[in-house]
């Protein structure tokens, strides 16, 4: 129980940092959802391998507290409701929604969760109409958007998509953990995968 209380608060703590009305709005979610843990329930992660190798505890906090939180996460692969990502690429990029319309906690108005793209992966170019931000805190990955050029990111930096923007990440040698947010138009139904 405690574990995951303090990753909710270290995670309200990351995108309070990230200074954008979206970022309070996860942020403020984390802390009510965090006073309603109370004897959580335990899943089995389909993804161990994958989410326990590519943690590493010297680095973040975040790679810590989501290594001691790992029982209490629903992780899965990326979202396959109605097919929106092929399963193969899917299962390469495991994800839990922690808070969210169908997160661990309920909210509707905002998505807060963890991801984690593996190495040798090209996504995208995909769109959704929420806003979103990534919180790298291990590896690294080129993001790019329509607007932008490839830049490589690693630990401790942000990657911020207005609403609707095609962007895309790509790994090379390493993969990247991060922690991601939603927030305004929240549904799975206005996400696009460009092939």
């Amino acid at each position: 129980m405690e574990a995951l209380k303090k990753l909710f608060l270290s995670l309200s703590e990351v995108f309070s940092l990230e200074n954008r009305e979206g970022g309070f709005l996860a942020a403020n979610a984390l802390i009510e959802v965090m006073h309603q843990i109370n004897n959580p329930q335990q899943f089995d992660n389909p993804f161990f391998y994958d989410v326990e190798s590519n943690l590493n505890p010297k680095g973040h906090i975040l790679n810590t507290l989501v290594l001691n939180a790992s029982p209490f996460i629903k992780w899965g692969s990326s979202d396959l409701r109605e097919e929106r990502i092929p399963e193969d690429l899917a299962n390469q990029m495991p994800m839990a929604e922690l808070v969210g319309p169908d997160g661990l906690y309920f909210n509707e108005t905002v998505r807060v969760g963890l991801w984690l793209q593996n190495k040798d992966i090209a996504y995208g170019p995909r769109q959704h109409a929420a806003e979103e931000t990534f919180f790298i805190f291990n590896g690294e990955a080129s993001w790019w958007t329509e607007e932008s050029s490839p830049e490589l990111k690693g630990p401790n930096t942000y990657v911020f998509h207005p609403s609707n923007i095609l962007h895309t990440s790509v790994t090379k040698n390493l993969p990247v953990f991060t922690a991601w947010r939603w927030s305004g138009d929240v549904g799975f139904e206005k996400y696009k995968l460009h092939h």
